[in-house]
């Protein structure tokens, strides 16, 4: 199907429109990421003392006294004034004394890295200079990452404090994938969902990693899920339990009505992923339902109502997408406006060959041009 085969190739147009913002990740993330987190002081180039084993390694190496840390002697170690901070005492810059650091472990064959390191810096190292913290941030994108000081564990105590957090989430999440029985499985993991029902309370590391296990529980992640819609409070935010119910396609066709209510509830979940779970479930009966949002809803919410409609193979949508294309737009939204084009073809390939040519000089559509000539092949 022409139509299905082409969405992996514009799946990355996206990030050819904007730069990506290299990460800094929060302390309860890596803490789930890190294969081992230790407390150290450099003794070389790439050579550092165990002072402490805060997450042990698994393969028996605690009782080591030193590590190499592979690109260690790269990591720049002038703290900067970040874009978002005051600036540092003195001069707004300084060369750091101390050799202390708390670093979050990843291997890379048999040598150890810093979790996310890129050029100077990298978001698994803390260094500690009189009981204070800095991490590699990067303050201005595109840019490097920079020394700065650490905006949410100021000190080493709070980033001890926040590691011990991190390790028992780890520890709980850890145990919920044992749980045998898949309705109790079920139970533990759709309460990630929400914030106030998770276990991690406002960290999102966890709900994030939901979508890679529930799904697989088939109608017991759909029994769950159901609950928690039908018992929703409005300041919960449904975006996640929403994408579950995409990932479990056709076998989540009981909860399309409560899908279908939620499009009044933009304020709990973006209605793109509503139509888009809609989309992926296949109940063409809600077609109606959607069409009105060709109309009225914003180019991305009508490109995925097209989408959707390609889905359903909705043939009687196809004169309302042509009207729901825009006379002007960005670059930005070269995609969006591609996305209708292609499922507009997919649906009636005369309207949508004529509406491509309309679209193939557009200086807006330069990046996709290339995409656009194959619809008109």
């Amino acid at each position: 199907m022409k139509f299905l085969s082409l969405m992996g190739a514009i799946a990355l147009t996206p990030s050819l429109l904007q730069s990506e913002e290299l990460p800094a990740w929060p302390a309860h993330w890596m803490c789930a990421e890190a294969e081992a987190i230790m407390l150290g002081e450099r003794v070389g180039a790439n050579r550092v003392k165990i002072l402490e084993w805060l997450l042990p390694p698994t393969e028996g190496e605690g009782s080591n006294e030193e590590i190499e840390l592979m690109g260690l002697d790269l990591h720049s170690r002038v703290v900067r004034s970040g874009r978002h901070q005051a600036p540092v005492k003195g001069s707004g810059r300084k060369g750091l004394k101390s050799q202390r650091l708390i670093c979050f472990l990843n291997r890379k064959g048999d040598a150890w890295h810093s979790l996310s390191a890129v050029g100077e810096g990298s978001s698994g190292l803390v260094w500690i200079e009189e009981g204070r913290c800095y991490r590699y941030e990067q303050p201005m994108n595109p840019g490097p990452l920079e020394l700065v000081a650490y905006r949410a564990c100021a000190t080493e105590k709070d980033l001890r404090a926040e590691i011990r957090l991190g390790l028992a989430d780890r520890q709980e999440w850890s145990e919920a994938q044992t749980i045998v029985h898949p309705q109790e499985q079920a139970i533990v993991l759709a309460a990630y969902l929400l914030e106030r029902t998770s276990p991690e309370g406002d960290h999102a590391t966890y709900r994030q990693r939901v979508r890679q296990v529930l799904p697989k529980l088939g109608r017991h992640a759909v029994e769950e899920i159901l609950e928690l819609l039908r018992s929703a409070q409005p300041d919960d935010r449904l975006g996640e339990a929403v994408l579950i119910l995409h990932d479990l396609g056709p076998a989540a066709r009981r909860a399309v009505p409560n899908l279908v209510a939620l499009l009044e509830k933009p304020e709990q979940v973006h209605p793109v992923r509503i139509i888009e779970a809609l989309g992926r479930i296949g109940e063409a009966s809600v077609a109606p339902q959607l069409l009105p949002f060709l109309k009225k809803g914003a180019l991305q919410i009508r490109a995925e109502v097209a989408t959707a409609m390609a889905r359903f193979r909705y043939q009687d949508s196809a004169p309302m997408i042509v009207e729901a294309l825009p006379a002007k737009f960005g670059q930005g939204d070269a995609y969006h406006v591609y996305a209708i084009l292609l499922a507009l073809t997919e649906l009636d390939p005369v309207r949508g060959r004529e509406a491509t040519r309309r679209y193939l000089n557009d200086p807006a559509m330069e990046h996709v041009k290339n995409l656009l000539e194959a619809l008109l092949r």
